[in-house]
């Protein structure tokens, strides 16, 4: 479980150092389609909200930032979807952060947003994204061969949705 301290809330701009600090490390880059080398003011653009639909919240544990995640939802004929991130620091991966972030995130579909289907792609070798992703509902509809060049190699991702339960995403 997350430590008690640690609470979810809206990213700020003062947030990127800590966001900075999670998006290069290796754990990060190997699980991501992050570069190494990314330059702050890149790392800083690629966190901001591209549109006032989108949510973006930190995990913040005694003013650190140890996890951040964004929900962005889709426009037009696409208007009932959205994708999401997640990302949470080496140190305390494991502790629930990942939970917290990706309750805040579903919450906030199904209450807020009347998002009914929430996406995104996860390397097939990323296990715990996985279960996590499992965990709260996400199911694997497929699978992208050859879908990333990663550390010389090409990579495979699963697409994980999750469609809200209570029936009102047709399927």
């Amino acid at each position: 479980m997350m430590d008690s301290e640690a609470k979810i809330r809206a990213m700020r701009d003062t947030d990127a150092p800590g966001i900075f600090e999670i998006y290069n490390q290796p754990s990060f880059r190997f699980g991501t389609l992050a570069l190494p080398y990314e330059s702050f003011e890149t790392v800083r653009k690629w966190a901001e909200p591209r549109s006032p639909r989108d949510l973006h919240l930190v995990a913040d544990l005694g003013g650190r930032v140890v996890g951040a995640a964004a929900l962005r939802p889709f426009y037009g004929r696409r208007a009932h979807a959205a994708e999401f991130w997640i990302a949470v620091h080496d140190d305390i991966a494991g502790k629930g952060v990942g939970s917290s972030l990706l309750a805040a995130i579903i919450d906030t579909s199904d209450n807020w947003l009347n998002v009914t289907r929430i996406e995104m792609t996860v390397f097939t070798d990323n296990a715990h994204a996985i279960a996590l992703y499992e965990k709260f509902g996400f199911t694997i509809e497929g699978t992208h061969r050859a879908a990333s060049f990663r550390n010389g190699t090409l990579v495979d991702a699963h697409c994980m949705a999750r469609l809200r339960p209570d029936g009102s995403a047709h399927t």
